[in-house]
């Protein structure tokens, strides 16, 4: 039995996401830093959807967080999507930050991502159309710096498809530019 894995599942996109592939009759792995909003939506999509779901309290800026909960999903399910969400807007410039948040931060929206794909790889590898979706949400006009990041990660997984063509893994990245209330979706 495959599930799909969905990073931030406690936020407002990574639910929905959630609720999308519960609504695909998929199983899933929810994780998040927010164990009553984890808790809330497996109980939801478990009324409604007649699927396996399961979910994992985890901090993405605590690497072994991700390695502890990767470790156990390794070893108990098969994994053919990842679902890596992070909003990466800052709300302050970047030299107003303190050094930990913007560590914190840093992690958090970039660094987590790349974590939990090495840590899933094995077992994504193991099928033969796996997917890895990573969605980058942040507020609209993007800053130079914010679009620099976001386009480093583009690069990034346009190398790694490259490199694993033969094996079926692909990573699709989209970004949704949400000026007010409007997301808007650029692929």
């Amino acid at each position: 039995m495959n599930f799909s894995v969905i990073r931030s599942a406690d936020t407002l996109w990574g639910s929905a996401a959630a609720m999308e592939l519960a609504m695909q009759k998929r199983h899933l792995i929810l994780l998040g830093k927010e164990l009553p909003a984890l808790e809330s939506l497996r109980h939801k999509i478990q009324k409604h959807a007649g699927i396996q779901v399961q979910h994992f309290q985890t901090d993405d800026a605590v690497t072994q967080d991700i390695i502890a909960v990767c470790d156990h999903i390794n070893m108990h399910y098969e994994v053919d999507l990842l679902f890596n969400f992070a909003e990466i807007g800052f709300e302050q410039k970047l030299e107003d930050f303190d050094i930990h948040q913007l560590d914190r931060k840093l992690k958090v929206s970039h660094a987590a991502g790349t974590l939990y794909l090495h840590q899933l790889l094995p077992n994504l590898l193991l099928h033969g159309n796996a997917l890895v979706m990573q969605f980058w949400c942040c507020a609209a006009p993007m800053q130079p710096w914010q679009e620099a990041l976001v386009n480093y990660n583009r690069h990034y997984s346009e190398f790694l498809n490259s490199e694993w063509k033969e094996t079926g893994l692909t990573i699709k990245n989209f970004t949704v530019e949400v000026p007010g209330n409007e997301p808007v979706l650029m692929f």
